[in-house]
């Protein structure tokens, strides 16, 4: 969901020395849009936050992975691994720590000092353990680590990030909150702040600046909180704002409710943009980051923390909804201001014979407003332009059961008609028949015509008969004479021998 993830573990694999922050592989983004900003709904506390992430990223952790290579340099050089590694070793092997016992068991011998001083990084069990003398061989091994091991911790306490990162297994609110203002990398803030940014704009306005910041911190709280619950026991470390973003993520889900909000979605190769309600999204995020936490919880991630922060920032939603903390007018506006480019969208994807995309948009549309047959028309466009007859016959079907409000409305039904008599495709007479009393009813005369013409020698003379006399009657004002009188003399040739043809000799005649 999120670019990259801010949970984090450590392992003697990982390029970075610090942690291991895999890369969220982009198979579903879900991003929610706003519009352009403005004085009005400029977000002052969002981009407070995004200089806060920036300036702790490029200020208080740059140099970070320098100071740890030399402070792990110092570890293999003064000779702590002697005393370190057969207590791990001891450690590990005792009642609970059976992965980190497999782990270990899997490096080579040669490896293992460097291995230990990158996993015990995260460990303050294993070091709280040596320094009351547990795993010991004697008072002299332990007297030694005790001569050695300050040196080691001062240079690892000038680690920026160590000493505020989240530790599992360790509850420590102080790393907690600050925990969330760490990133590993650039491309791990930027996604962040990305997510962040699209956020903010429309949750702070929604529920002003502090209630927003409280929301940000408590939520972001509440998804450190909900990671050590789940790996309580383990070893590793956590950072990153996505636990707070997923918080935020959760509450708009809930402030915005049932209101349609736009947003893009990217699902492997499939992407657009979209129009739905905010609270719709909650199980398709929540989901999704219960997924990969089940499928996928050695992948380096915070997926614990993405589903702690959504569940906590919808509670907190749900508070602020219930106290009556939302700015209505805010809302309401955005609401207003939002345009609907679909039908704009869906001609662009029919121009570019792009048949699919423009039929997601028109099947919304419809859905909507199903009263509009130009999105009825243009459905059996995409439907006909794909070659799905069967799809192209159901459309015209829908085409021809509305009820034309204009002119060019009824020229789109008569249009169809054609193409399908062109196809060989005949529509049936009572398709016919309800065609033609619509557009008499809504004065489409011309429309009409089209359709008795098109008919030709189908269906019962007499009721044909009736339909040209009815609407030659239709003509009834002065400047519609020479139509009255050409289809009254049509319905005579015609039809000499039925009774509406001696009507129409009579009003001939005494026209």
């Amino acid at each position: 969901m999120l670019a990259r993830a801010g949970g984090l573990r450590t392992a003697g694999r990982s390029r970075k020395l610090i942690c291991v922050v895999d890369t969220d592989v982009a198979l579903m983004l879900i991003l929610p849009l706003h519009r352009p900003l403005s004085r009005q709904n400029f977000p002052c506390v969002t981009l407070l936050l995004v200089l806060a992430n920036v300036l702790v990223y490029f200020g208080g952790q740059q140099g970070d992975d320098a100071r740890l290579r030399e402070a792990q340099r110092y570890y293999l050089d003064s000779g702590l691994a002697r005393y370190e590694v057969p207590a791990y070793a001891r450690y590990v092997a005792g009642r609970g720590r059976a992965n980190e016992r497999l782990r270990y068991d899997r490096v080579a011998p040669a490896q293992r000092p460097a291995y230990v001083a990158t996993a015990t990084l995260h460990d303050p069990a294993f070091v709280a353990g040596l320094r009351d003398g547990a795993g010991f061989e004697d008072a002299a091994a332990r007297q030694a680590w005790n001569t050695l091991r300050p040196a080691y911790d001062l240079r690892l306490e000038r680690v920026f990030t160590l000493r505020h990162l989240q530790r599992s297994s360790e509850w420590s609110p102080p790393r907690m909150l600050g925990a969330m203002f760490l990133h590993a990398d650039p491309l791990h803030l930027f996604g962040n702040l990305l997510f962040l940014v699209a956020l903010g704009t429309l949750l702070e306005g929604a529920i002003g600046g502090w209630r927003f910041l409280a929301l940000y911190l408590l939520g972001g709280f509440g998804a450190s909180a909900a990671s050590l619950a789940w790996r309580w026991g383990e070893t590793g470390a956590g950072l990153g704002a996505s636990g707070a973003i997923a918080a935020l993520m959760g509450a708009f889900c809930v402030v915005w409710g049932r209101r349609r909000v736009r947003f893009f979605y990217w699902f492997a190769v499939v992407f657009d943009y979209v129009r739905g309600p905010a609270i719709a999204l909650l199980p398709i995020w929540l989901g999704w980051e219960v997924y990969n936490l089940l499928g996928d919880a050695d992948g380096g991630i915070g997926f614990d923390a993405h589903a702690g922060g959504l569940l906590s920032g919808a509670l907190l939603g749900a508070l602020l909804v219930a106290t009556g903390q939302r700015r209505e007018a805010f809302m309401r506006e955005e609401e207003s201001a939002a345009p609907d480019t679909r039908w704009a969208r869906a001609q662009q994807h029919l121009g570019r014979m792009d048949n699919a995309a423009a039929e997601r948009l028109l099947c919304e549309l419809a859905a909507e407003q199903p009263h509009r047959l130009d999105v009825a028309h243009a459905r059996y466009r995409a439907a006909r332009n794909a070659g799905d007859a069967r799809g192209a016959r159901a459309r015209a079907a829908e085409l021809l059961r509305g009820t034309p409000k204009t002119t060019a409305e009824a020229g789109l039904q008569v249009a169809v008609l054609r193409e399908l008599a062109a196809d060989g495709i005949a529509r049936d007479p009572l398709t016919r028949a309800q065609l033609f009393e619509r557009w008499l009813a809504t004065g489409q005369l011309r429309e009409a015509e089209t359709l008795l013409r098109q008919a030709g020698a189908d269906g019962a003379r007499d009721a044909q008969a009736r339909d040209w006399f009815r609407l030659a009657l239709q003509h009834a004002g002065p400047q519609d004479a020479a139509d009255r009188r050409r289809l009254l003399g049509d319905l005579v040739a015609r039809y000499p021998e039925q009774p509406q043809a001696e009507k129409a000799r009579f009003l001939l005649a005494n026209a």
